[in-house]
């Protein structure tokens, strides 16, 4: 079931495959999005949070990506 209350604006996950490997997911909300998903009060804030969330977990993708490579 969907929960139309929640949406996802930024997302970091480490996961495990079945086949155990080890990889890792980074997804944002489109900032281009927000204007025609937020009511103009909000758009701010979120839009706020999606340049923050992409400028640290970014960083942080990118770290174990190359970790997760040089182990390989």
């Amino acid at each position: 079931m969907i929960n139309k209350k929640e949406a996802n604006l930024v997302s970091f996950k480490v996961l495990l495959t079945r086949d155990n490997k080890i990889v890792t997911e980074f997804s944002t909300l489109p900032i281009d999005m927000v204007d025609e998903i937020f009511p103009p009060d909000e758009r701010d804030v979120i839009k706020s949070i999606l340049r923050n969330g992409e400028y640290k977990l970014s960083t942080l993708h990118n770290f174990f990506q190359r970790e997760l490579n040089v182990l390989k």
